[in-house]
């Protein structure tokens, strides 16, 4: 049994959320289903070196985690259009007329979540050097400085890197202590939408036209930035985030017998 060593990789982790949810049932033909949540989960293993962090210094690994958003909001939506034969508006129409304007069914799903934490990092430790050889050799020091001040708030420099003011170098031989996962990128939002309506062609037979549209506004949601304070390109953001897509339009016809 000489030199048989065990090291358990395990963290301790706390979440606590607020959730709440919203339920209208066909409303004068809308119906809703939403749902907010706001949450923060805190623990071990989040960032920088974690092995390090777990077997000589817990508590200045221990961070938020970088895969939940702070805050998520969630719509589910339909709404019967009330214009055609049997509804509010447009029931004394003509046949043709009701064919094509009448009985169409809106419904959607709005998604919106905010941005997912980040860390800022280290190459060197510059001409000052004393930079450690092992553990979390890339982690700055916490400036007094705001990280988002006078940066573009875009694509090209979602915050603005360089050391002094919000990055600092740690001294010489230390590890740095900025908290972990306390930088938020862009937020994300995408409107899917459908449109459809049922003809009813006989009492055995129907037809459904149904249009689906994915990210209906094309809004571009980015991914993580650069969070590299050191490089000429620090805060720019070159790819979209996680499940994003641009707008895609599909269109389907089903027949019910």
């Amino acid at each position: 049994t000489n030199d048989l060593s065990y090291y358990c990789d395990c963290a301790n982790e706390k979440y606590n959320s607020f959730q709440g949810t919203v339920l209208v049932r066909a409303w004068q033909g809308w119906t809703l289903q939403g749902s907010y949540t706001y949450q923060r989960q805190w623990g071990g293993g989040w960032g920088y070196d974690s092995n390090y962090y777990f077997l000589y210094d817990r508590a200045a690994g221990d961070g938020y985690s970088n895969t939940l958003p702070r805050g998520q909001i969630t719509l589910a939506q339909t709404y019967d259009i009330p214009f055609g034969h049997g509804r509010k508006y447009g029931a004394n129409m003509n046949k043709a007329a009701d064919v094509a304007l009448g009985g169409w069914s809106l419904s959607g799903i709005t998604t919106f979540y905010t941005g997912f934490g980040f860390s800022p990092s280290l190459e060197n430790y510059g001409s000052q050097g004393g930079q450690p050889n092992q553990g979390p050799t890339n982690r700055p020091d916490l400036g007094s400085g705001n990280p988002y001040a006078g940066a573009q708030g875009n694509r090209n420099q979602w915050f603005v890197g360089g050391i002094g003011g919000a990055f600092l170098i740690p001294a010489a031989n230390t590890f740095g202590n900025y908290p972990i996962n306390t930088l938020f990128g862009p937020h994300f939002i995408q409107q899917d939408l459908t449109l459809a309506k049922t003809f009813q062609l006989s009492e055995r037979f129907s037809f459904m036209l149904r249009t689906d549209s994915r990210n209906a506004f094309n809004h571009t949601n980015l991914g993580g930035p650069n969070g590299d304070v050191q490089s000429p390109s620090a805060g720019q953001i070159t790819g979209l985030a996680g499940g994003a897509y641009m707008r895609s339009l599909q269109f389907s016809g089903t027949i019910k017998f």
